[in-house]
């Protein structure tokens, strides 16, 4: 074991004396973090001192002048509910189909063709956060591109865990599907 004294060294006298080296050491005590007891303090636990309810302080809230939901630019057109509900839609049964909970010929009525096939090659090698349960979405945001276009994206949890999905969504891109339908994804 080492010690933390120096070795006994002769001192160097001369023109520019130098300190003696101290030796490396690896170990040492821990900090203490916390203060010692003293002899006359006895430290108790009382069950019934835990379980009193400690006093609510209640603040007064800080008011904003900012509102709460922020309003769309004034050049960018507001999207249309059914625009919104499509996307709500096609991301929830995205991540079931994920999760094995259903069928990925089911997305046939949301997604393009190259969209299912995608879809089928995420469920074949899944997710890596897989293991920590099941997926659930959280949000769904839908970005007016134009009148036939818009860009989704959201997230979704996975057990303690946050991920994100993208993609873009059309309108009538396939006349057998009319409406809103998935053409781009990107799921993290």
């Amino acid at each position: 074991m080492e010690s933390n004294e120096p070795p006994d060294t002769p001192s160097i006298t001369g023109p520019s004396p130098r300190l003696p080296a101290e030796p490396h050491c690896f170990l040492s005590r821990a900090a203490p973090f916390e203060p010692p007891l003293s002899s006359t303090t006895v430290h108790t636990w009382d069950p019934a001192a835990a379980a009193e309810p400690r006093p609510v302080v209640h603040r007064t809230p800080v008011r904003s002048n900012r509102s709460r939901r922020r309003a769309e630019p004034a050049g960018r057109p507001v999207v249309p509910a059914d625009a919104r509900l499509s996307a709500d839609r096609a991301m929830r049964m995205l991540i079931e189909v994920i999760d094995r909970r259903r069928s990925a010929d089911q997305l046939s009525v949301l997604f393009t063709t190259p969209m299912i096939d995608l879809v089928r090659t995420i469920v074949r090698n899944p997710p890596p956060g897989r293991r920590l349960g099941f997926a659930a979405v959280h949000r769904v945001h839908v970005v007016y591109q134009s009148d036939v276009s818009a860009e989704i994206f959201g997230s979704y949890t996975r057990g303690p865990r946050m991920f994100a999905f993208a993609g873009r969504i059309e309108l009538a891109v396939d006349p057998r599907r009319p409406g809103w339908t998935v053409t781009s994804l990107r799921v993290g």
